[in-house]
């Protein structure tokens, strides 16, 4: 599949929004979500590789704000119904997460189990929000700087995400996309982070497919365990 046939892809999402670029194979669904152009050759790797075992599909929206994700939401969520799933396994990439996050959060019977990859706790923040999340999480009692804030911040929420969730951090992980990924996997029941070993794109979507895979054998219900009983 050539990068160029990925990207302009048949748009069969109800809105421009949300766009199936790819829905290849057949069986158990996976569905990954990205946001951000750099991580296309990514998911087209996915796609390739869990096509020849599963049902792989790939959904492109727009750009993840404060002021965008809910609409962006209830379109993805609209886009799933569309593709008549039952149930299917999410990669949420980068800012992609907020969204498989929040469908875990409101229509849990829908989600198997995610894989969140170089993904922060809110999507995209800013310097400021940063340095605001920082102070946060060192108060005692929860979020109180922000009530009134439309922005989607995961870490109020982690404590919900009850299916198996395995965070990676890729070779394009910030220090402070890590950080953010291991904090959720410290408060996430059923959550273990890894970090990919691999250095070039090509082996780096080697490894993850393989990770993707074998993280299904994961019980949908499960306790919290050490990362080699999960993968």
């Amino acid at each position: 599949m050539r990068r160029e046939a990925f990207i302009t892809g048949a748009a069969l999402g109800v809105e421009d929004s949300v766009k199936i670029v790819a829905d290849h194979g057949s069986g158990r669904s996976f569905v990954t979500v990205i946001d951000d152009a750099q991580y296309v050759e990514l998911a087209q790797e996915i796609v390739s590789a869990i096509s020849k075992r599963a049902r792989g599909i790939v959904i492109l929206v727009n750009a993840i704000t404060p002021e965008t994700w809910r609409d962006l939401a209830q379109e993805f969520e609209r886009t799933l119904t569309n593709l008549q799933l039952r149930q299917a396994s999410f990669v949420g990439i980068s800012a992609g997460a907020t969204l498989v996050q929040n469908l875990a959060l409101e229509n849990p019977k829908l989600v198997r189990s995610l894989v969140i990859v170089d993904a922060s706790l809110r999507p995209h923040p800013s310097l400021v929000e940063r340095i605001l999340d920082e102070v946060e999480s060192r108060l005692p009692f929860g979020l109180p700087l922000r009530l009134g804030s439309k922005g989607f911040n995961v870490r109020a929420f982690a404590h919900r995400l009850r299916c198996p969730m395995l965070l990676v951090s890729t070779r394009r992980a910030s220090v402070f996309v890590t950080r953010e990924l291991q904090s959720l996997g410290a408060v996430a029941p059923t959550a273990w982070h890894v970090r990919l070993n691999a250095d070039d794109s090509s082996g780096e979507a080697r490894e993850l497919c393989e990770l993707l895979l074998a993280f299904q054998d994961t019980p949908a219900k499960c306790p919290q365990k050490n990362l080699q009983e999960a993968v």
